[in-house]
């Protein structure tokens, strides 16, 4: 998973150590102009947060000039920080991240003493190996506001040839001309970025920012214009090196009607109506919402089902809430929902804490407009749960999630159980699909059935085809084991299948065959090759390594999915450095520097469960 590191936004997620790095105590000099070639090793320290390596160097540059830092590597993601002190939450830092095929370039104004950090990062933990670092300095663009007529747009970029703010973002500014007391509205959209703005009084002084006051992450800013005069708008990003294409608004402020009153909705009525481009609309945490208001009464304690359905030929994306109305008109909502309902349509269970009159809204998600279907009625009382029923080993059975079934007291959702008998060290595969029609994300759980409660030992939404789920489950003892297949939401329900089937004994993995460079090895996997713990066959080649050799390594198969990963001998078994489709089609092409001398296992194996065939190996040393 990326490790995301931007800074300078709220809006944005930043590590919460903030103390200085001190584990390498002194930066290494780098001068400008005059390129740096290191290499990330194990003796580098490694960053609290993630335990990533990283090493500190220190420029001098005029101040004001503009220091552009740029890391490469072929062996690891670089990330490259740069700042006045660093820190691991460094939020005035300039801060890149790059690939291993594309460097990451930070630009940061020298302050007055015209010392700045740098901070040379990997990705992931373990990364390490070579890389190149050069800083330059130059005049930085001077920020110029070009003239942007109140009340219109403009659609721009923002590129490497705009002026930069003092922390290196990108910038481009406008004067737009604000008469005395308006209430202005200015919008700042990007697909290509997270757009930031600010606003400028006539003598240089800031008024106004936002990071994600409109729709999404896109910027909106409101503001009051105390006098008349010539404003300055400025579009930037947040995260130093983003840009892109954007579009940028100006106008007033446009004042919503008051949403019209509820209709009355009669509880398991079915009521007809269309979202269109005329429908009534609030505001809401910076966005438009459209809708139609229903309100109806609820008794505390019962449960209701509120289905929200899209009329047949309608494009429709039908989205239900419940709840109060909010002094600014909006819905309090304490309840909803999008796609509960079959298909993209909406359902929800809502059970209120009180007696009440409470306003029920038809919204859209997206754009599309159309008509849909409106139901709400009590919900059937729930029974208590059934004897488990028995599985047999290799044989699937049919199951049923209804309402008015047996419901979860934590999360409200329908659940069956079923028991298997299972011996200590038996590895079996659980599965639960659902049928093609039902209205059902399936849940899975394993686990004992104590005198107190059930104990799950293993769970899982996900693992099978598609929404389906799985388990792979190796029994700690001897016992009967409880199954219980349940829905992921609460209003879902549906048929399914569930069945256990037993898992193949893995075979005790073989010494690793030694690699052959330069030379194509050939290849097979099946049920004689040991498994992984994800039921993947597997081969392994050794081979002897010097920290900084790079080798690439090739796999191909016209049978499978080929997987191909490389580590140190005496790392864990499945932190390998690894690729998948990157020697084109499904075949795995990996580049891997040595990071630690001594022997390095090379792995080839598969991607989809059980699969298997012939292979090809080529190792190449650079």
């Amino acid at each position: 998973m990326m490790r995301r590191f931007w800074f300078g936004s709220a809006s944005i997620l930043v590590f919460a150590l903030t103390g200085p790095v001190t584990a390498q105590s002194t930066p290494r000099p780098l001068v400008l102009g005059q390129p740096v070639q290191s290499a990330m090793g194990p003796e580098d320290p490694v960053l609290q947060s993630d335990g990533s390596s990283y090493e500190l160097f220190q420029v001098r540059a005029p101040a004001g000039q503009l220091v552009t830092v740029t890391l490469t590597s072929t062996a690891f993601q670089p990330i490259v920080a740069v700042g006045e002190e660093m820190s691991e939450a460094c939020e005035t830092c300039a801060t890149s991240i790059g690939e291993t095929d594309k460097a990451a370039v930070a630009r940061k104004v020298a302050p007055a003493s015209g010392v700045l950090q740098i901070r040379v990062n990997a990705m992931d933990k373990g990364d390490r190996g070579a890389f190149t670092l050069l800083a330059t300095a130059s005049a930085p663009p001077r920020i110029s506001a070009r003239p942007l007529p109140f009340g219109e747009s403009v659609s721009e970029a923002l590129d490497g040839n705009d002026a930069v703010t003092d922390d290196g973002a990108m910038v481009d500014a406008y004067a737009v001309r604000l008469a005395a007391d308006q209430e202005v509205q200015l919008d700042l959209s990007s697909d290509d970025f997270d757009p930031k703005l600010e606003l400028l009084t006539p003598a240089g002084a800031k008024v106004a920012e936002d990071d994600d006051g409109g729709p999404g992450t896109n910027a909106r800013i409101r503001f009051t214009v105390p006098r008349s005069g010539l404003y300055q708008v400025r579009v930037t990003a947040v995260g130093s090196d983003d840009g892109g294409r954007y579009k940028l608004s100006t106008g007033l402020r446009q004042a919503l009607s008051p949403m019209p009153a509820p209709i009355a909705l009669t509880l398991g009525q079915a009521v007809s109506g269309a979202i269109t481009e005329s429908t009534p609309r609030y505001e809401a945490d910076g966005e438009d919402v459209q809708a139609v208001r229903y309100g109806l009464r609820l008794e505390a304690g019962k449960v209701y089902k509120i289905s929200l359905t899209a009329a047949s030929g309608s494009e429709l994306d039908p989205k239900v809430a419940i709840g109060k109305i909010a002094t600014d008109g909006s819905l309090d909502a304490v309840a909803q929902n999008d796609d509960s309902g079959a298909g993209s349509n909406a359902m929800l269970r809502f059970r209120p804490e009180t007696t009440g009159n409470f306003v029920l809204e038809a919204q859209r998600v997206g754009s599309a407009i159309g008509t849909y279907r409106l139901t709400v009625e009590q919900a059937a009382s729930d029974r208590a749960p059934e004897a488990s029923q028995p599985l047999r080993l290799g044989l699937a059975i049919s199951g049923q999630l209804r309402d008015g079934g047996a419901r979860l007291a934590a999360t409200d959702t329908l659940f069956n159980t079923y028991s298997i008998a299972l011996r200590a060290g038996q590895r079996v595969n659980v599965v639960m699909d659902k049928d093609d029609e039902a209205n059902l994300d399936p849940m899975l759980e394993i686990g004992l059935l104590s005198s107190v409660a059930f104990q799950p030992l293993a769970k899982d939404d996900d693992g099978g085809k598609g929404v389906n789920a799985r388990i792979k489950f190796t029994a700690p003892s001897d016992g009967t084991y409880i199954v219980r297949a349940t829905a992921n939401e609460a209003a879902q329900e549906g048929a399914y299948t569930i069945g256990v089937s037993e898992m193949p004994a893995s075979i005790v993995p073989p010494f690793p065959a030694r690699a052959k460079f330069g030379e194509t090895i050939r290849g097979n996997l099946g049920p004689t090759d040991p498994l992984r713990n994800d039921s993947q066959y597997f081969d392994r080649y050794v081979f002897n390594g010097q920290v900084g050799e790079t080798y690439e390594i090739t796999a191909n198969s016209e049978s499978f999915d080929v997987l191909v990963g490389a580590r140190q001998i005496d790392r864990v078994d499945d932190d390998y450095t690894s690729d998948d489709d990157g020697g084109g089609g499904t075949n795995a092409k990996l580049v891997y520097t040595v990071t630690t001398s001594g022997p390095q296992i090379i792995r080839v194996t598969t991607v989809e469960e059980a699969a298997g065939g012939d292979y090809s190996l080529l190792i190449i040393k650079k």
